[in-house]
């Protein structure tokens, strides 16, 4: 009988092992995930903070570009800048960037900023986008920038 109960005894202490081992494996497996979540979280932050960084130089182009074609400067360096600003854009949106343009739209706060409001005879023109200042971007299909817009006001 001594050993019925000293196998008994070591079956209990194996199952034990087994379950705390079973349960380190799990806790092993969640901690995994969490730090495979975490890095793609940082890598994403990462990538957005660039991305973010580099709208202005995507907005000085469209002004440089704006300024040259009207003043009839140069055609042929007018279509370098727009070839260059066209490869760096293409590299965003490889990147996961997407630029929305919303003149006509209807005033949203989400997604507008609104710098100015201008009379327009138009009811139909009342806090509706009139003029877009600077696009608006997502990237990972969450707002980076809001567009500046100016705003439509009928005073009736």
């Amino acid at each position: 009988m001594a050993t019925n109960r000293h196998v008994e005894e070591h079956e209990d202490v194996l199952a034990r092992d087994r379950a705390r081992l079973a349960g380190a494996l799990q806790n092993l497996e969640a901690a995994k995930a969490r730090v495979e979540r975490d890095a793609t979280s940082a890598r994403e932050d990462m990538r957005s903070k660039l991305v973010a960084e580099l709208l202005p130089v995507l907005d000085n182009f469209d002004r440089a570009i704006a300024v040259a074609a009207s003043t009839g400067d140069s055609p042929a360096v007018v279509d370098g800048v727009r070839m260059v600003r066209r490869q760096l854009e293409n590299v965003l949106v490889g990147y996961g960037l997407a630029r929305f343009d919303t003149v006509g739209a209807a005033f949203d706060p989400s997604v507008h900023e609104a710098t100015n409001m201008i009379a327009v005879v138009d009811p139909d023109q009342d806090r509706r986008v009139v003029d877009q200042l600077e696009p608006g971007y997502t990237f990972a299909g969450r707002l980076l920038r809001a567009a500046k817009v100016v705003i439509g006001r009928h005073a009736a």
